[in-house]
């Protein structure tokens, strides 16, 4: 994926994780709802890790770290298929607070929305939401 590297979201990389998250959740309130992750606990990180590599390992749904070429945890994307729909769901992408954030999106989006729709049958579509206006 060019210089953007995925890896699936598992428990392995809770600590990172939970240090990003709750240091992006200025950018983050809003995207997923309008109290998270306010008083997340790394404990509660690590069962929702859990749960997103369990969808994975499921294929029901797909998450995973986004990472620069030198391996800096830049935020996540997750695919969520339409259950009953062939070709189509929810793209949610994020990256972490920081002040190229939105270029950063941009250029990840365009490469990561091209890969998906490799793997999309003829006239299938997925809705991308980000955190670019949080």
């Amino acid at each position: 994926m060019g210089t953007f590297h995925l890896t699936p979201l598992d428990p392995s990389v809770v600590d990172e994780d939970f240090a990003v998250v709750t240091g992006s959740s200025a950018v983050l309130k809003g995207l997923f709802g309008d109290d998270w992750p306010v008083g997340l606990t790394l404990s509660e990180n690590a069962i929702d890790l859990a749960w997103h590599e369990r969808e994975f390992t499921s294929s029901r749904s797909f998450a995973w770290v986004t990472r620069d070429g030198h391996g800096t945890y830049l935020g996540c994307a997750y695919v969520y298929p339409d259950l009953g729909t062939r070709g189509s769901g929810t793209v949610i992408t994020w990256m972490r607070d920081r002040a190229d954030r939105a270029a950063l999106l941009t250029a990840f989006n365009d490469v990561f929305m091209a890969w998906i729709a490799a793997y999309l049958p003829a006239g299938g579509e997925y809705a991308l939401t980000t955190n670019a206006d949080f």
